[in-house]
């Protein structure tokens, strides 16, 4: 999601969940818009991927760091989040990490607190329950006490702990180093991928979701045969 749309999500409501075949919107991946194309699985500099100007390879454990920008009040993230999930767990050559944004929303600073709360706390299945809340309930969970009242309603909660980690130091610290990875990407739309540090996943006219993380597959490789 780009920028500008952002209130008028707000205002028309969000976007129902698609299909993890589901065509990517435009706007929905940050990046240049690539020309038409029907290829997948290919690693291509200016179609499939754009190359970042940055010194060195970024690894964890010798694997190659893949990082999902994203927020759950996207709807593209939320239609997004699940075959993102299932590819995630079958990488072998890459270690994801989701990264929240807030591109200096109040509302979305909210979220992105949620999101390391719900890391911290080791609560995963909060995770696509904040998602379902919001795009098929209709939660506005974009306010800190909506979000602590709604958490405090899921199941296995511990309510006084989870207003604890809300507002510790830890997420304030994780927060803080989210938008400065934003910002040193040039993060502008949501959901973006950066592999490795050095690529920059582009989206393509008429791309599902399959086509675009079998393009990330081929830029991983490509990162491998150029580590250093």
């Amino acid at each position: 999601m780009q920028r500008r749309q952002f209130l008028a999500t707000l205002i028309a409501g969000m976007a129902a969940a698609s299909s993890s075949g589901a065509v990517l919107a435009q706007g929905a991946l940050g990046g240049t818009l690539a020309p038409a194309a029907n290829t997948a699985g290919v690693a291509i500099a200016g179609q499939t991927y754009a190359p970042l100007n940055t010194p060195s390879l970024q690894t964890v454990g010798g694997k190659i760091e893949v990082l999902e920008f994203f927020s759950y009040g996207c709807p593209h993230c939320h239609d997004f989040a699940e075959p993102f999930d299932r590819w995630s767990k079958k990488q072998k050559d890459a270690m994801v990490r989701r990264v929240p944004v807030t591109f200096g929303r109040p509302q979305w600073v909210v979220l992105g607190r949620l999101f390391y709360t719900i890391q911290m706390m080791k609560l995963p299945a909060l995770d696509a329950a904040a998602f379902s809340a919001i795009h098929q309930q209709g939660r506005m969970l974009y306010e800190d006490q909506a979000v602590l009242q709604w958490a405090a309603s899921q199941p296995g909660v511990d309510a006084k702990k989870f207003s604890e980690v809300y507002y510790s130091a830890e997420v304030t610290t994780a927060m803080k180093k989210a938008d400065a990875l934003a910002m040193a990407y040039q993060i502008d739309g949501v959901p973006s991928i950066i592999v490795g540090g050095r690529y920059k996943m582009l989206q393509q006219r008429g791309m599902n979701f399959s086509d675009l993380l079998a393009n990330t597959e081929a830029v991983i490789k490509l990162a491998l045969q150029n580590k250093k």
